[in-house]
């Protein structure tokens, strides 16, 4: 474990600091135990309860749970294992798409809360260090090692390699000056209703209309979420004052009205979600990777909920992240070199991803939320890494 050294300030010595107790924070503290003293910060003092948005694994993640050693007790949790999606986007007839025909097998819809709190008690379990409630600290680098410095206690935290684990705020990448690619302006507003009685469906049903895109899904706990992502500056936002006119939207689309109950729904809530993107391509990214910093998870790549893949690519990206620390990173300079390379791979195929999902749907294709997302799919076409071929035409799926 970590040793303490006496001096002017207390110095407390790690191998890896991790900014940010999310997924891939998580994912990764418990991937580099125990061969690494590995100090996790988090900002916030308490944990939120209550569902939570972002509800969604796609089923290739079970791989990525057997590698964490957490795959058995995620199945004995209260998680739906997702089935058909049912789509209203090209046309106004719904499209059924059975989860047999997905090569990873069906994914699951979560407890969202409980799927934080598994990947959690992984890390704590695995022998890392967890320290909550640290909403101010100076950050430093000397003597070939990261600083992390509590002002209040005169305490330090020293270590060789500093990952920002903090999301889509990707806040300690802004804090140390490196470049973002912001994409994208998307607000998703959501609410939770009470499920049906009798509800057993585990359908994805998403559908879009000329403002943007809607989804909804039953959710464990007698829960189901209804949620709509439009442009942050569309004036629809000042419209929905009360819950009762976000439904009266929904149900004018004949999939979502077949779910929504008429019981009182929890109060309407906003979270951004565009997508935006760490520039890896950059001479002072690159600069600060040979210097022994990371990015993991949304704070390296925030993929818009669209493609169905952020919680999957926190850990994805916490496994290639774990991998390049074991192999050296950073006195080897391979080990960057292959970590920077796969995340490359990564954002090309999501990119074409995105361009082709936004191309449609062509009967919205006059309004301004599709053609500004169109333009901007093309712009993101252009830039030099977005070399690879589309593997498919994309089929909007929900987050």
């Amino acid at each position: 474990m970590a040793t303490t050294t006496a001096s002017a300030q207390d110095k407390r010595r790690w191998d890896v600091i991790i900014l940010g107790a999310g997924p891939a924070g998580f994912a990764l503290a418990r991937l580099l135990r125990p061969s690494h003293d590995v100090l996790v910060i988090e900002r916030r003092a308490t944990r939120e309860t209550g569902p939570r948005i972002g509800e969604s694994l796609p089923g290739a993640t079970s791989v990525l749970l057997r590698k964490l050693g957490l795959w058995e007790r995620f199945l004995e949790g209260p998680h739906l294992q997702r089935g058909s999606a049912l789509s209203a986007w090209d046309t106004e007839t719904p499209v059924w798409r059975d989860a047999l025909f997905d090569p990873a097998g069906p994914g699951w819809l979560l407890d969202r809360r409980g799927f934080d709190r598994l990947l959690y008690e992984g890390a704590l379990e695995s022998g890392a260090c967890i320290l909550e409630g640290l909403r101010q600290y100076d950050i430093d680098r000397s003597n070939d090692v990261w600083s992390i410095r509590q002002p209040q206690d005169n305490l330090v935290h020293i270590a060789p390699v500093l990952v920002d684990a903090t999301g889509r705020s990707g806040a300690i990448a802004r804090r140390l000056g490196l470049p973002r690619q912001a994409d994208d302006d998307l607000l998703c507003a959501f609410t939770f209703l009470p499920s049906l009685p009798n509800d057993q469906e585990a359908t994805l049903r998403t559908c879009a209309d000329e403002n943007g895109w809607w989804y909804s899904a039953r959710i464990p706990h007698g829960k189901r979420v209804l949620a709509y992502h439009f442009d942050a500056h569309d004036p629809l936002r000042h419209q929905w004052r009360e819950t009762g006119a976000f439904l009266a939207r929904a149900r004018r689309h004949p999939i979502l009205r077949q779910v929504i109950t008429g019981s009182e729904p929890a109060p309407l809530r906003y979270h951004p979600t565009g997508a935006a993107t760490l520039d890896l391509t950059a001479s002072k990214t690159q600069a600060l990777a040979q210097q022994g910093f990371l990015a993991i998870g949304d704070a390296l790549i925030s993929f818009d909920p669209i493609s169905s893949q952020g919680l999957f690519h926190c850990l994805a990206s916490a496994v290639s992240a774990a991998n390049a620390i074991k192999d050296g990173f950073p006195i080897q300079a391979g080990a960057w070199q292959a970590y920077r390379g796969e995340m490359l791979r990564v954002a090309e195929r999501y990119i074409k991803h995105l361009a082709l999902t936004y191309a449609g749907p062509e009967r919205f294709a006059s309004f301004s939320f599709w053609a500004k997302r169109r333009e901007g799919s093309g712009d993101l076409l252009d830039r030099p890494y977005a070399s690879m071929p589309a593997s498919n035409k994309g089929e909007p799926l929900a987050p």
